[in-house]
């Protein structure tokens, strides 16, 4: 079973999000700082990030991952997409844009742990 890290401060679209990815193994952050240790603890096969979070931001959370591991997968989740060019620069594979559908969501996980 792929291991999914979802990273984002509002929590009750953290329990959506862990709903909508019952197939998955699912790890919770509420924001980059503690994506980045759980991403180390939990080696998880794709990170959600989201981009504007409290403590640290999700830009800056997937350049640490990235230059820790550059074969990390990390999709952005965000509602303000004017942001994406930074976080896909950071090392993102692409940027969701909120809110989120559930089939769309798991055909683009699907398709990044291929």
């Amino acid at each position: 079973m792929s291991k999914i890290l979802i990273v984002d401060d509002n929590d009750d679209l953290r329990t959506i999000m862990k709903i909508m990815l019952r197939e998955f193994e699912v790890v919770e952050a509420k924001n980059g700082k503690e994506a980045i240790e759980l991403f180390n603890e939990s080696k998880p096969d794709l990170v959600l990030m989201d981009i504007l979070m409290p403590v640290m931001d999700g830009i800056e959370a997937t350049e640490i991952i990235m230059e820790k591991d550059p074969d990390a997968v990390v999709v952005a989740i965000t509602a303000y997409s004017s942001r994406a060019p930074e976080i896909l620069n950071a090392g993102a594979k692409e940027v969701l844009k909120k809110p989120l559908r559930k089939e769309k969501l798991i055909s683009k996980i699907k398709n990044h742990l291929k």
